[in-house]
């Protein structure tokens, strides 16, 4: 039997755990507001056998799809699955999700989205690091247009990349700007006019 719901009401982790707990078998579907899927989870016997949110895969998306808080969810117990692309207990998974979870809300309060990241020098050897200063360049950009970037080849995740910018900022080889009052920092402040971007 389908069960369909509100995420609203019973919010993926308590989902994920009933479906652990009760060593269900099926493919869970999760809609955002707009109707749009957001990602899909497959369980065989309370497992996590199968995870997909956009470009992310496996335990990466399953982390993702634990920050879903809203929309709607589908889970039909009668669809054939796919080969297992993992096998994870999912209760472990939780944990880790919810940690994980946790420290990406405190990591946004000390980077969020519209606060400016600036290149100030220097190098690292750790290859998510320099993705995201290859990304950065040497200017600016804001940390929802480098996670956003970073994003893209879907190998990592948001904790990924506010982590590698934590880790950037520490060793000083990046500064950040947080917004002060209504106004937004200004990404070319004390940059001499680059006319080909002038157009």
């Amino acid at each position: 039997m389908s069960l369909v719901g509100d995420l609203g009401e019973l919010p993926l982790p308590d989902l994920v755990e009933m479906t652990s707990v009760g060593g269900k078998t099926g493919r869970l579907v999760l809609t955002d507001e707009e109707g749009a899927v957001a990602g899909v989870l497959m369980f065989r016997a309370g497992r996590l056998v199968g995870a997909r949110a956009g470009e992310l895969a496996g335990e990466k998306a399953f982390y993702a799809l634990l920050g879903v808080d809203t929309g709607t969810f589908d889970f039909d117990p009668t669809v054939e699955l796919d080969e297992d692309e993992v096998n994870l207990p999912t209760e472990s998974l939780l944990i880790e999700g919810m940690r994980r979870l946790d420290e990406v809300y405190r990591m946004r309060r000390r980077l969020p989205a519209p606060a400016v990241v600036r290149y100030r020098g220097g190098a690292t050897e750790d290859p998510l690091d320099a993705r995201v200063l290859g990304y950065l360049g040497p200017g600016a950009r804001r940390v929802g247009d480098i996670v956003d970037g970073v994003l893209v080849d879907g190998d990592v995740d948001e904790y990924d990349v506010l982590k590698s910018l934590s880790r950037l900022v520490r060793l000083e080889v990046v500064r950040v700007e947080r917004p002060d009052g209504p106004g937004q920092p200004d990404l070319h402040a004390g940059r001499p006019p680059q006319p080909e971007l002038e157009r």
